[in-house]
């Protein structure tokens, strides 16, 4: 099955389109306003209208994020995950090996979110080290922020995910968390448990990085196949 799948996507990629719709199937995660829970949301559609540009049907599955990475790298039922941030230590292309990432199809703004009566600052990397940064476990944050955690540079507050970071923040477990700006004006929005802390917290005028975001394929021919279908199509977009 899958090598009829490499040669049906490799076709389609010779052509520049299949002659008949096959179906991938890609993890992601529940990641408002980008994904939401069932699915659905601006990147799967953008997703859905690239590959459907090339006669592909796409499946999606929902998943926690640390399992959706997991399948998509691991088990050869899943051909990708999304969105992901690009980095060079999982770039199978580069110095990593778990996947093969796609162009970006879109961007999302990373900075640092603090309490208002905090006296949380950064204008060089080397500032984070006299703090405690909350981070998501399993997440990318920013290349230079990762090595220097990965080595205990930077100490961390781990969280399972962006509401648990939020709350933590609020709380003072930790002097500033990392997270997308407009994640958390989604969370504020559509939580009350983000809403009831959200005007004691504000974000520090230096954004930390402005991510693309990317479809990470399985690092092998069937997902490089695939990539490279997913970018001819998204530059025909563009």
């Amino acid at each position: 099955m899958r090598t009829l799948l490499t040669l049906v996507l490799s076709v389609g990629l010779a052509v520049g389109s299949a002659a008949t719709a096959k179906s991938i199937k890609l993890t992601t995660v529940d990641w408002p306003p980008y994904v939401f829970s069932d699915g659905s949301g601006p990147n799967t559609e953008t997703v859905r209208n690239i590959f459907s540009q090339a006669g592909v049907d796409i499946e999606i599955q929902v998943l926690p994020w640390n399992r959706a990475v997991r399948l998509a790298a691991d088990d050869p039922e899943w051909i990708g995950v999304y969105p992901e941030y690009y980095s060079d230590d999982i770039d199978a292309e580069k110095r990593g090996r778990r996947c093969l990432f796609s162009m970006s199809f879109g961007v999302s703004p990373v900075g640092f979110l603090k309490r208002k009566d905090s006296d949380f600052t950064w204008s060089s990397h080397e500032d984070l080290s006299r703090y405690v940064v909350g981070v998501v476990r399993g997440y990318v944050n920013e290349d230079l922020l990762d090595q220097m955690i990965a080595i205990g540079e930077v100490a961390v507050d781990l969280a399972e995910n962006d509401t648990e970071n939020i709350l933590k923040v609020a709380a003072r477990r930790s002097d500033a968390i990392v997270i997308d700006q407009l994640v958390f004006q989604y969370l504020t929005e559509n939580l009350d448990a983000v809403a009831e802390v959200a005007g004691e917290l504000e974000f520090h005028d230096k954004l930390l990085i402005e991510h693309g975001l990317h479809v990470c394929f399985e690092n092998s021919a069937t997902g490089r196949t695939a990539r490279d279908l997913f970018d001819k199509h998204l530059m025909e977009l563009n």
